[in-house]
């Protein structure tokens, strides 16, 4: 399935199958949500899309943090797109299990520049130029602060229903951080938030 641009999203089992000028990204879904075609995942790799090549033109390698990441495809497909340290987090063992066998099957293991941990968002110190959480409304509500204090750049929210996407964006644009897109598809929606 092509995402956006570049990003091509591979089930494990059709990786043998001839590809794309497209980058590959092979996603075995394990326990953990999906295979990355559900529409607020793909709404959040078009972000993504767009936030790393915003935050290389200013720097090179930025960093992400991915929270709630589930099978590990924003992280993996972040540093397809180029970025540098990558962090990702759940509170599902199970996901993380799932994600550290994704970054295995897309060979970026050597180098250590992406670590996939079990906690919060909240079990996290510093600021990463790019912030990614494709979580359900409320959730994203309820840590509105810890992720904002994360941010150096940009901030993609994804998993936002029709119904709370003004009360998201009015909630993340009232910490200090302003909308410069969104995107909506299937009922689901996504925004890409920056520091004003």
């Amino acid at each position: 399935m092509d995402v956006g641009e570049r990003l091509r999203l591979v089930p494990y089992w059709e990786k043998s199958k001839p590809g794309s000028n497209r980058m590959e990204v092979i996603i075995d879904p394990g326990p953990a949500f999906g295979a990355g075609d559900h529409a607020a995942t793909v709404i959040a790799l078009q972000l993504l899309e767009v936030s790393v090549r915003r935050a290389a033109a200013e720097m090179r390698l930025p960093s992400m943090l991915d929270v709630g990441t589930g099978t590990g495809i924003l992280a993996v497909a972040g540093k397809r797109l180029g970025t540098g340290f990558s962090v990702g987090l759940d509170i599902d063992a199970a996901s993380i299990y799932t994600a550290r066998r994704n970054l295995r099957l897309n060979r970026m293991t050597s180098d250590g520049s992406v670590e996939f941990f079990v906690g919060g968002v909240e079990s996290i110190r510093g600021v990463f130029h790019i912030v990614a959480a494709n979580l359900v409304a409320p959730l994203l509500l309820r840590l509105r602060e810890d992720l904002v204090n994360r941010v150096g750049l940009f901030l993609i929210l994804s998993g936002i229903a029709d119904s709370m996407l003004d009360e998201v964006v009015e909630g993340f644009c009232a910490e200090g951080l302003e909308l410069l897109t969104s995107i909506g598809n299937e009922g689901w929606n996504g925004a890409l938030l920056g520091r004003s």
